[in-house]
């Protein structure tokens, strides 16, 4: 009779210890489960973050390799084209003396060296370039006149628009081929418009200030 309980009490705690293996293993699987799935979910929101945070400026981010990532922009289809053009010039101050600082140059550091200006100048005439002579302290400059922006490119059919800006420079005489003749003091705005029909080239050009005062409107033809 004793060897009977011992048999069944040894069945009940095999059982039971069966039961408990068989629970853990089943709780193991569902902890591995679980953490695959969070993974997985963690990988896709990485993923989505990425395409967001790249998506703000048309390309994808993926680490340091978005530098070199083209962004692809979508060229405006508008046929008024609108352009503000600037009269101005260019001066190379310096000074007859060396180490002196120059009020009138921006490039005082380091100082310029002693510069005379050339003996037998080389410029070319029209008033385009000009050497203004030293003065009582011995500051000279060399200018030179020019239009900012001297190159514009439009397309055949585009209605064109342009506002010149006497910024620098007292008086100008200004051309536009096919359109006219203008004059234009410092703080004044002349504006023109035309449509570009035929493609080709365009000038625009400054009489009192030849011959580097020049413009150029390039119209590219209509696409077939």
């Amino acid at each position: 009779m004793n060897d009977d309980k011992k048999i069944k009490t040894q069945r009940q705690t095999k059982t039971r210890t069966t039961k408990i293996i068989m629970s853990a293993a089943a709780i193991m699987t569902v902890v591995a489960s679980a953490a695959m799935i969070l993974g997985i979910q963690a990988q896709m929101l990485q993923h989505v973050f990425a395409q967001s945070t790249g998506s703000s400026n048309g390309t994808a981010t993926t680490g340091g390799a978005a530098a070199s990532n083209p962004v692809m922009v979508n060229p405006s289809q508008t046929t008024n084209k609108e352009f503000w053009i600037n009269t101005v010039h260019l001066d190379g101050a310096t000074s007859l003396h060396a180490a002196v600082a120059n009020p009138l140059s921006a490039q005082n550091t380091p100082l310029h060296p002693a510069e005379v200006p050339p003996a037998n100048s080389t410029i070319p005439t029209g008033g385009g370039f000009r050497i203004v002579l030293p003065n009582k302290v011995g500051s000279w400059d060399f200018r030179s006149f020019t239009f900012a922006p001297d190159q514009i490119v439009v397309n055949q059919g585009d209605k064109v628009t342009l506002h010149f800006i006497g910024v620098l420079g007292v008086h100008h005489i200004i051309t536009v081929t096919g359109v006219g003749t203008f004059a234009l003091h410092r703080g004044e705005i002349h504006t023109v418009s035309f449509i570009a029909n035929s493609p080709g080239s365009i000038r625009f050009w400054c009489s009192l200030h030849l011959p580097n005062m020049v413009g150029e409107i390039l119209v590219l033809p209509k696409s077939v």
